[in-house]
């Protein structure tokens, strides 16, 4: 029974060393208090009085004289693998963090407590009720950290197997050992030690090691395990020692930093918070947030979503969308994903980091792990916890391999699937989250190539056929269809404004073929990568591929209603204008000719390179200032517009204004298309014929 209660231990201690010292004896010894175990290793702590040391510490101390060995029961070992050099490696090499011999105890304290519940679980004899918990002190005075499990403990023999031969993990042995069947499946799943290294963490910021331990098997004796690092240990028997396993560290000078409890509380919540068991430090019980990825999900509460979302997010808003996703083939996935309520990179902050984290049974891996999920991905928070992780000795990072990424491809087929069951569930709350996370769909679309054709489905864009800020996707667009389309029309332009007002939209509007409008600066970039969707072709309305689409529209009309009204100017008219003007319009224009389309406005231009592309390489360029050279495109005019018909009567009387006028239009038709670098070059030549205008 457990029996270590402060003042039950504290009157041990005093009542035996009553009985051995004399009063005068007594009356000079010293009290030390604030040990979790009246070791060797504290025995040997400075002690400046010159009377005998009585220890009275916290629950589970024992007196000084029951816990002492003797000389003659002492027994020295050499460690059994390449000593002094594998003690070195992994003390000095293997991690590249310190404070992870933090997660490693507690990673091998809960395995002993798993262990130890396995027994009691399959009716097992053991010699323990203790409750099962970690416990972890600091004394700063002894410069000391203990950590306490009152788990299964270990025998003289296992102490020799685990702990004097390195790289042997006595927690594999024993799931191998134990006969197949339901349970310990179970708890094979919770098991963490694979290694046998994690111990020897303890090296990194300690320079002699206390282990007091006994076994939960009935009868065990107590032992005492010590060891520097330096290639040996001794062992010998210990009295009073509880069932489960004591490690003391006596901590190096340049360690001291984990002498501070809010330290040590804060490398337990970054890598142990999780943990099956209760830890506490100094009494204090640190991880208070349960492992939600292991419920069952219809047991979790929105309020344990938003508290467990903040919790490993650090955020303060509110989750989104919340997916609890497992499986257990083709690999073991535990997992918890958010999608949060506002976007970190909006506001023009730094490009965050993966917001998911990687467990292996409840301990951490990977915090902000990279490579889990497509870069796109990294605004999902939450965690992703698979015992089938290919780890590195040191369990910090993963070996790349098949195992990995096919991971990587279930949890984003999973992710994107969970979206597009958002959006069908809830179509306003999903416009809403694109609107805020849409850039990273758009980000997918371009870089993901092997989930692009599911990713699509979550793009979102306003559209000619409905109001201003209503979004559609791309499969409510090919569902409406006529029967006679052929492709998706699209048209990228800064705002709804200037693409409902454009000359290239004109046509479309006319025709009554509806288009979407993108205002995004990947918007381009992203219908290019993407080039169709389920067969369709996406065409740009001021594209090439839209022009024969126009001309057959043209067509098509003229049939109809071949009579035109109003002024119009002749086939023989219309060509020698066109000459006139490719040779007084401006150099970087290959042909004007007579446009086959509806339009209203006098003149645009044709086959022009992408403005995103021109921004691009300007921005490239590196000067804001330099004016990126125009590649040669097409004019086509209107010649039914009163500003045409003119223009080709001013030529003949007015030769240097109708220049000027011809100049103006190609100007106003880059502006319409989008691809003048700087309007203020045309102000003089405007205002000049405005002062003609006014005469």
């Amino acid at each position: 029974m457990r029996q270590f209660s402060i003042y039950a231990a504290r009157s041990s201690a005093l009542a035996t060393a009553t009985r051995r010292l004399t009063p005068n004896a007594i009356a000079g010894a010293t009290l030390v208090s604030g040990s979790r175990l009246a070791t060797k290793s504290a025995v040997s702590a400075p002690i400046t009085s010159s009377g005998p040391v009585v220890y009275a510490g916290f629950a589970r101390c024992y007196s000084t004289e029951s816990s002492q060995t003797t000389d003659a029961s002492v027994e020295k070992h050499e460690f059994k693998a390449e000593t002094k050099k594998l003690l070195h490696i992994v003390a000095h090499s293997l991690y590249s963090q310190r404070e992870v011999f933090v997660r490693e105890l507690i990673s091998n304290s809960s395995d002993a407590l798993e262990k130890l519940r396995h027994l009691q679980a399959t009716s097992q004899d053991a010699s323990t009720d203790a409750p099962l918990e970690v416990s972890i002190s600091v004394d700063e005075n002894a410069k000391t950290i203990t950590f306490f499990d009152s788990g299964i403990g270990m025998t003289a023999d296992e102490l020799k197997d685990n702990l004097g031969t390195i790289a042997r993990s006595g927690s594999k042995a024993y799931i191998e050992k134990m006969k197949d069947g339901a349970e310990t499946k179970d708890m094979a799943n919770t098991i963490v030690g694979q290694f046998g290294v994690g111990f020897y963490s303890a090296f990194m910021v300690g320079d002699k090691i206390a282990v007091y331990t006994r076994s939960a098997t009935p009868g065990s004796a107590g032992y005492c395990w010590e060891s520097d690092g330096l290639g040996s240990y001794t062992l010998s028997k210990a009295e009073d020692v509880p069932v489960g396993t004591k490690i003391i560290i006596s901590v190096k000078d340049d360690a001291k930093e984990f002498l501070e409890k809010g330290k040590l509380e804060e490398v337990i919540k970054k890598y142990s918070n999780f943990v099956g068991f209760p830890i506490s430090v100094n009494g204090e019980k640190v991880n208070t947030v349960e492992a939600l990825w292991t419920k069952d999900k219809n047991s979790i509460t929105d309020e344990d979503h938003t508290n467990f979302y903040q919790f490993v997010s650090n955020a303060w808003d509110n989750p989104m969308y919340h997916l609890v996703y497992k499986a257990d083939g083709p690999i073991s996935i535990r997992s918890i994903l958010y999608a949060p309520t506002r976007n970190p990179e909006a506001a023009g902050f730094e490009r965050v980091k993966p917001g998911v984290s990687l467990y292996s049974r409840k301990v951490l891996i990977m915090p902000n792990a990279p490579g889990l999920l497509p870069e796109w991905l990294r605004f999902v928070q939450g965690v992703v916890d698979s015992e089938d992780l290919p780890l590195n000795l040191s369990r910090e990072l993963l070996q790349n391999g098949p195992v990995i990424l096919r991971l990587k491809s279930i949890i984003t087929s999973r992710i994107i699937k969970w979206l597009q069951e958002e959006a069908k569930r809830d179509a306003g709350k999903y416009d809403e989250f694109y609107k805020t996370f849409g850039t990273f769909i758009k980000e997918g679309t371009c870089q993901d190539a092997a989930n692009q054709k599911e990713i699509s489905k979550l793009l979102r864009f306003e559209t000619s056929s409905k109001e201003a800020g209503q979004l559609i996707s791309l499969d409510e667009y090919v569902e409406r269809m006529p029967s006679e389309q052929e492709h998706i029309y699209y048209f990228c332009t800064p705002n709804r404004t200037v693409g409902v007002e454009s000359p290239y939209y004109e046509p479309f509007k006319q025709h009554g073929a509806e288009v979407l409008f993108l205002h995004h600066t990947l918007d381009e970039f992203v219908m290019g990568r993407l080039f169709e969707f389920k067969g369709k072709r996406l065409v740009s309305v001021d594209s090439k591929e839209a022009n024969s689409v126009l001309e057959k529209w043209n067509k098509a009309a003229q049939a109809e209603s071949p009579e035109s009204t109003g002024a119009v100017l002749t086939t023989e008219q219309a060509n020698e204008l066109t000459a006139w003007l490719l040779t007084n319009m401006g150099s970087s224009i290959k042909e004007v000719k007579v446009a086959e389309r509806y339009m209203t406005y006098p003149a645009i231009v044709t086959d022009f390179e992408s403005p995103s592309v021109r921004r691009m390489m300007k921005m490239m360029a590196g000067d804001s200032e330099v004016s990126m050279p125009m590649s040669p495109c097409n004019v086509e005019i209107n010649p039914r517009d009163s500003v045409i018909t003119g223009l080709y009567e001013l030529k003949n009387k007015d030769e240097d204004l109708a220049r000027k006028i011809a100049q103006q239009l190609f100007d106003n038709a880059l502006i319409a298309a989008g691809i003048l670098d700087d309007p203020r070059s045309m102000l003089k030549r405007l205002n000049e014929i405005l002062a003609k205008a006014v005469l």
